[in-house]
């Protein structure tokens, strides 16, 4: 009868679970950020080419931001 359980802590299980969640959306958050600036990074490539250039690949000054961005986020 004296035999030895594991003892539930429901406090720390709770925080465990927590800061999972909470280091899971800063991660996420870190991601979109540094996919962000990479998508601002290739757009400023873009704009220093040419007009000539950017017509050899297919793509309009105009159409800079959808062409790095996808036609869905067209006016972000």
């Amino acid at each position: 009868m004296n035999r030895v359980e594991r003892m539930s802590y429901p406090y720390g299980e709770a925080l465990a679970a927590l800061l999972a969640a909470a280091w899971a959306r800063v991660r996420s958050a870190f991601r979109a950020y540094v996919e962000v600036r990479s998508r601002e990074a290739a757009i400023r490539e873009l704009e220093r080419l040419s007009d000539r250039t950017l017509r050899d690949i297919g793509i309009e000054r105009s159409d800079i931001r959808d062409a790095v961005y996808g036609s869905a986020q067209r006016w972000s």
